[in-house]
């Protein structure tokens, strides 16, 4: 008797009957599978978002300062009244050597200098020297540029526009070049600028005119206990992950209970955890620039900016009406 012939098209066809009776084994009533399917839905779509270029310049400068211990000082927030001597610095080193990056700074002189680095003029190195700002070159993003469409004051001697400048300046970004207006949060996208102005009744004569931050992730809605007591009308909530260089970082976790628990799902960098000895955690709160959460709300009809939130444990919301916010687009090109 002859040994039976095996080939790569029956051994195909058997896998295929074994796979079709396995599959009508399923449709037949094996509750077991059936049960792991419903177990296991498809998850919703998670597509990876781009990243502009001053995104990923103002990332690049947190996570290597985020390598540095914090007892080095390397990152620091330019609290008014405390470096009257000391220029603002923020400095970009050479890939794998954090102990080269270094942040000395306020929002919008952060936010500024990451918009500097990737669209203004790069450096003349000699032949041969690599460029220290990285390969992009847009040419717009210079001193000059900020003075004529930010702070409009030839005798302000200040490099870096305020957060009220920046609000100001996104109200008309018709007359902005390099720049386009997002009205409603729900359009917030990673990249983009949101700016607040705190006392926009009253003449600036405080050390700081508001806030500015750039958005890194929509989180989703969030269900908010305040907002009630805050708002006349309806909103909606939205949780944002975003970049930005402040004394007050967002959140409290040293509230407790849920709170703390709260905080852990939507942390700030900015905020050191230290577990002790007896097994609970001791928090350090730090300043700088970093990561954290701020809470968008949306006007329920309108789907326009209704107000702020510092953090989702913040213990009050501000309404737009008292704090204007306005937000805006860095727009390279129709090729990008």
């Amino acid at each position: 008797m002859s040994a039976p012939q095996f080939s790569r098209r029956r051994l195909l066809a058997g896998a295929a009957g074994t796979a079709g009776a396995a599959a009508l084994a399923t449709a037949a009533g094996s509750t077991e599978a059936a049960a792991a399917t419903a177990a296991a839905p498809t998850p919703a779509p998670g597509p990876y978002a781009l990243k502009l270029p001053h995104q990923i310049e103002a990332e690049a400068l947190i996570d290597n300062l985020r390598l540095r211990p914090w007892d080095q000082n390397a990152n620091r927030y330019k609290t008014a009244g405390e470096f009257e001597d000391v220029y603002t610095t923020v400095r970009w080193g050479t890939a794998g050597h954090p102990e080269e990056y270094y942040n000395l700074s306020q929002c919008s002189s952060f936010l500024t200098l990451a918009l500097q680095r990737a669209y203004g003029t790069q450096p003349t190195v000699p032949a041969g020297t690599p460029l220290p700002w990285g390969s992009y070159s847009y040419g717009w993003a210079t001193r000059d540029y900020f003075q004529q469409y930010f702070i409009k004051d030839p005798a302000n001697p200040n490099p870096y526009p305020t957060a009220e400048k920046y609000q100001q300046a996104f109200l008309d970004t018709a007359a902005l070049p390099h720049f386009t207006r997002v009205t409603k949060p729900v359009y917030l996208r990673p990249g983009d600028l949101v700016a607040l102005d705190y006392y926009p009744k009253e003449d600036n004569t405080k050390p700081y005119t508001g806030h500015i931050v750039m958005i890194r992730q929509r989180k989703g809605t969030w269900s908010d206990p305040v907002v009630d007591a805050v708002f006349d009308r309806p909103v909606v909530p939205y949780v944002f992950e975003i970049i930005d260089c402040t004394s007050d970082p967002h959140g409290n976790p040293d509230l407790g209970g849920t709170a703390t628990d709260l905080f852990r799902a939507f942390p700030d960098t900015r905020i050191e955890e230290i577990p002790t000895t007896a097994g609970t955690s001791a928090w350090k709160e730090h300043d700088g620039a970093g990561y954290g959460h701020m809470i968008f709300y949306a006007d329920a009809e309108t789907k326009l900016f209704a107000g702020y939130r510092w953090s989702v444990n913040a213990p009050k919301a501000r309404k737009v009406a008292d704090r204007p916010i306005t937000a805006g687009r860095v727009w390279l090109s129709d090729s990008i």
